[in-house]
């Protein structure tokens, strides 16, 4: 049951957030002191990593990156930090918090935290918004894991791979339709965690593998009525902008069961389904297990 509600808040921090009002956004700058000059700040009594990158609003991981802190990751008075410069985006006509996280490949909660913005659904023409970087690390190793792994194995015995996805992790098209969008970045900028699927409204959703619904609700900003399905060996599939819902939270569906219809409920406005596959808290091309 504890893990359950892991891969379900790490799923709901990847899509988006997940109900604002119960975070309590902390702005930082306003509590502290901390100015640096030319990117260099000198440690004070009292500080540590921790705090430094509160106060600047960058990642600790970032602070032993690029000042090449060793293990314990101990600093001291009067040492010198360079504190690495954040991007900032400035905020035009038409753009919403979840655009922009869109294209920057982040999350609305992450912009809020960072920007202290209380009203995720307000943000006004001409404000500058921090940036955060991106743990580059961590996502170049969890990629080169995937691929190394699926090549090796396909180069052994494909015939063996494609049996096994049949009978154990083969996802099924959720409903027919037309690509309307593929997985990741497309032209324009904006990032997409899965697929989007063209289909007349009403048409029947079916689950893609057998699983357990953790989700039923519309709280995620821009999803419209979305269901996440949790299935074996840590998989998630999510289903979004659905117009009705035919399932509920802790119910078992088995593979191919209809568990809502297709509608254009968010941030869309041509009914269609926009369909996700994650490992944990990874999003994965759909396409490449469909």
């Amino acid at each position: 049951m504890k893990n359950l509600y892991i891969f379900f808040f790490f799923f709901v921090m990847g899509c988006e957030s997940y109900l604002y009002d119960d975070y309590k956004i902390i702005d930082y700058k306003r509590k502290s002191n901390y100015t640096h000059k030319n990117n260099q700040y000198k440690v004070k009594k009292g500080d540590n990593l921790f705090s430094i990158s509160r106060g600047f609003n960058v990642s600790i991981q970032e602070l032993i990156k690029v000042n090449k802190i060793q293990e314990p990751y101990k600093i001291f008075p009067n040492q010198s930090i360079f504190i690495p410069k954040n991007k900032m985006h400035v905020v035009v006509k038409g753009e919403t918090l979840y655009s922009i996280s869109r294209y920057y490949e982040t999350t609305v909660f992450t912009l809020a935290k960072y920007n202290n913005i209380k009203n995720v659904n307000n943000i006004k023409v001409g404000k500058e918004l921090i940036i955060p970087k991106r743990n580059e690390k961590i996502k170049k190793i969890k990629t080169k894991k995937w691929d190394s792994n699926f090549k090796k194995k396909k180069k052994k015995n494909s015939k063996i791979v494609v049996l096994s996805d049949k009978k154990t992790s083969k996802f099924i098209w959720p409903v027919k339709g037309k690509l309307l969008s593929k997985y990741g970045k497309s032209k324009e900028g904006f990032y997409n965690d899965g697929i989007n699927i063209d289909s007349k409204k009403g048409t029947k959703v079916m689950s893609s593998q057998a699983g357990k619904v953790i989700y039923c609700g519309n709280e995620i900003p821009g999803y419209g009525n979305l269901i996440l399905i949790k299935h074996s060996k840590n998989w998630i599939t999510a289903y979004a902008h659905l117009n009705e819902v035919f399932t509920e939270k802790g119910k078992k569906v088995s593979k191919g069961e209809i568990i809502g219809s297709v509608g254009n409920t968010g941030n869309v406005r041509s009914p269609q389904l926009h369909f996700e596959i994650r490992k944990g808290k990874e999003s994965v091309n759909p396409l490449k297990l469909l």
